[in-house]
């Protein structure tokens, strides 16, 4: 989850979710009373005389007080339910309607009050993302930028000197290829290098005969520009892209550890009894629940949450995530042998 927006003093917040993780927080941080705003759709109402008549549907930006909060696991998303305060002239006001939250939406949410808790399952959300680093260039600069949580932050510029032949470029690729290093020992998994032309390709290239490990964190798109703007351009078409290649290989990577910790009869536990029994003597440390079987084991998540355990959620939408929904869709990662 990103927070883009937070002022605690009106309560305003603005947040882009990323994941199916994000609804499960979102969830417990959406209240009965707060507002809403995001991109919906809605008939549109027309009076004539007396007489209010229903129109075509269309997307509209709408604001409603919540009252009712449901998930919908079958379609993974979050249903908040309320009257219209706020929209267009042609829409109703006060008539109730429901927003779907689901990931990679932006939405505006308004409390009376943050209370700590809400703020502490914010910060856990947006720690939950990794940082992408962002290298976008020309056959003149490039441009070092990260997208966090937090945003977007500018790392800085490499320029080349004007009119260098391709012989001699090597010093150019050599010193973006050692920032990029850099990074990556700072922390960033990711990499998305990017620009017109051919500079990225040819870039890409020199790293994969240089430097092969750096080279298989390197995602290549286009931009039309560099500078900012082609940082923007390149963070709005991969980001969601990276974000569900990166949760891909995590929750494969828990999968495994699962199932081999099972073959070797080693610390986890799985199926409802033997999990519920582990949670039971507070010895979960990572709780494994398939987004399948959210709502069957709710309870679940939240003791281990109380217990200060931590919590996975597994997609579906690849052969580790049906793998684990097999023998359950619930597990756990234990403290000790059970």
């Amino acid at each position: 989850m990103q927070i883009l927006t937070l002022d605690q003093k009106t309560g305003f917040s603005k947040l882009k979710l990323e994941t199916v993780d994000d609804l499960w927080h979102m969830q417990h941080i959406i209240e009965k009373g707060d507002l809403v705003t995001a991109q919906t759709t809605r008939k549109t109402t027309v009076k004539r005389g007396q007489e209010i008549h229903e129109g075509e549907r269309k997307k509209v930006v709408l604001t409603v007080k919540v009252e009712k909060i449901e998930r919908d696991s079958n379609v993974h998303i979050l249903r908040v339910t309320g009257p219209i305060e706020k929209g267009p002239d042609d829409i109703q006001l006060h008539s109730y309607h429901s927003i779907n939250i689901e990931p990679g939406m932006v939405l505006n949410l308004e409390k009376t009050k943050w209370k700590p808790q809400h703020i502490d399952r914010l910060n856990k959300a947006r720690k939950e993302q990794e940082p992408l680093l962002v290298c976008v260039l020309d056959r003149e600069e490039a441009n070092f930028a990260a997208l966090k949580a937090s945003g977007i932050d500018w790392l800085g510029t490499i320029h080349c000197q004007k009119g260098l032949a391709d012989e001699k470029r090597g010093d150019y690729y050599k010193q973006i290829m050692d920032t990029l290093e850099k990074h990556v020992k700072a922390g960033f998994e990711h990499i998305v290098v990017a620009g017109p032309g051919f500079e990225r390709e040819n870039l890409h290239k020199f790293i994969r005969e240089k430097n092969p490990k750096i080279a298989k964190r390197i995602l290549i798109e286009s931009s039309a520009s560099t500078g900012m703007r082609g940082v923007q351009e390149v963070i709005h078409k991969s980001a969601n892209k990276i974000i569900r290649e990166s949760r891909i290989a995590k929750e494969t990577e828990i999968v495994e550890e699962l199932f081999t910790r099972i073959a070797k009869d080693g610390n986890a536990t799985y199926g409802r009894n033997e999990v519920e029994k582990t949670i039971a003597i507070g010895a979960v440390e990572l709780l494994l629940v398939s987004q399948e079987k959210l709502e069957l084991y709710e309870d679940f998540m939240e003791r281990v949450e109380e217990q200060r355990g931590t919590i996975m959620i597994i997609a579906s939408d690849h052969e580790s995530g049906e793998k684990f929904l097999s023998i359950g869709g619930i597990a756990a990662l234990t403290r000790f042998k059970i």
